[in-house]
């Protein structure tokens, strides 16, 4: 009965044009991110000098032309990164403006353009000359549904326009100069939104905003801002955040590195003052199997899966997902704003927790304290961190064993959802043919 009445509700969300959209958008971004991924993850674990592979067997010291590789590599995947957000925002305003039946390719561009100028730090800037582009501001971390809302918004100014404004040449290729309507206000509000958010830089609010938030809830105590940031992380991949599939760092968590001093001046990782830290509760066993438990989950798709799709895309994503990075596997699946995942995807990691937790406190694995190479993988994270600890590997296995089984539940109930859905729209079919 559960299942009957999500399925109702299903149908009823996949039929609303956003959501339509949103799906169609993020199919299209996924070889884009997968290829981005998979050369964030050379470039991380083997052409970077801490990288957990070139650390392992020193390839800078035999492989030709390294640090020509190494710089192609991090650039090229900054490039691409940083260009997610606006292909992100031509897709989206392509498939509205296609939706609508307005012009595509013009819609598309539009919003690629948008994107751009909004992102621009020299619009209001020192003069540019010939040649000097302006200085943009792509991240690499975006927010997808961020993207996909501008370029919704923009294919939407294309459907309210006029039909003729969007029409380059007519049928018989005569030229339409109305075009300029629908690009004109679209490239007005990137400007203005470009002059807003300049003026947020030069006040400082959003540091004085993340020092706030910094010193009031993500560090309200040695353990309780722990699972609060784990909270929030999680959240915010589920709503398609790329910011939080960054590694942790030992360098940004305070209590980590006193945990690190201390071990070191005493030769022994006993005795640390913070035995729950954000590095070894989190980082180490929390994110075992990735932010969110998405690795588990590919593995459990692979495993019980009865979607084709699904396990296709799995294999694909397999390689960067291992090290870490699964934005395209959540984007391919999708996870992203996918309720049926929600849940697994916020308490997963708080379930690791508390089973490490358990082990930490107890005695029965070592802490992880020791700096971790770049690129590595999330399960042999608390291996690495604890110097080659077996019982921190084996706890590692155990914790992502757990997580495998979560996400196994909830790909079964997919299965059943996903038959379900299969025999609604048979029977749709079925009653269009008799009418």
């Amino acid at each position: 009965m559960k299942d009957k009445t999500f399925i109702s509700q299903i149908v009823k969300i996949r039929n609303i044009s956003f959501v339509k959209i949103l799906q169609m958008t993020l199919v299209s971004l996924f070889p884009f991110l997968l290829l981005t991924t998979i050369t964030l993850t050379i470039s991380e674990s083997i052409f970077t000098e801490g990288g957990f592979i070139n650390s392992l067997f020193s390839v800078y010291r035999w492989f030709p032309a390294y640090p020509t590789i190494s710089r192609m590599l991090l650039n090229f995947t900054t490039i691409l990164g940083g260009l997610a957000g606006p292909m992100t925002t031509y897709f989206a305003a392509k498939y509205t403006a296609g939706y609508y039946e307005r012009s595509t390719g013009t819609a598309g561009i539009t919003a690629f353009l948008f994107s751009l100028l909004f992102h621009s730090r020299g619009l209001f800037g020192g003069l540019l000359t010939d040649g000097n582009f302006m200085q943009m501001s792509l991240p690499v971390n975006i927010n997808l549904v961020v993207a996909i809302l501008i370029g919704y918004a923009i294919g939407q100014i294309f459907r309210f326009s006029n039909p003729l404004d969007d029409q380059i040449v007519d049928s018989h290729f005569v030229y339409r100069p109305k075009t300029l309507l629908p690009i004109g206000i679209s490239m007005f509000l990137a400007v203005g939104l470009n002059f807003l958010v300049d003026l947020v830089w030069r006040s400082d609010l959003l540091s004085d905003l993340g020092s706030f938030l910094q010193a009031n809830v993500l560090k309200t105590g040695s353990s309780v801002g722990v699972w609060i940031n784990s909270f929030f992380r999680s959240i915010s991949v589920w709503i398609g955040n790329s910011n939080p599939f960054n590694e942790g760092q030992l360098s940004t968590d305070a209590q980590g590195l006193e945990n690190l001093q201390t071990a070191l001046a005493n030769q022994t990782s006993k005795g640390i003052p913070y035995l729950f830290s954000e590095t070894n509760l989190y980082d180490a066993y929390g994110a075992v199997a990735g932010v969110g438990g998405m690795f588990a989950l590919l593995i459990a798709i692979l495993l019980v899966s009865n979607s084709t799709k699904n396990k296709s895309i799995s294999m694909r994503s397999i390689f960067p997902a291992l090290f870490h990075h699964v934005v395209p596997f959540m984007v391919g699946i999708p996870v992203v704003f996918n309720v049926l995942y929600l849940l697994p995807v916020l308490f997963i990691p708080m379930v690791n927790m508390v089973l490490a937790a358990v082990l930490l406190g107890t005695g029965l694995v070592p802490p992880s304290v020791y700096p971790i190479p770049n690129g590595t993988p999330s399960i042999l994270r608390a291996f690495v961190g604890s110097v080659g600890s077996l019982r921190a590997l084996l706890a590692s296995l155990l914790i992502f064993t757990v997580d495998v089984l979560i996400w196994i539940y909830f790909v079964k109930r997919d299965n059943r959802i996903g038959q379900g859905i299969t025999r609604y729209d048979q029977k749709e079919e079925t009653g269009e043919q008799e009418k």
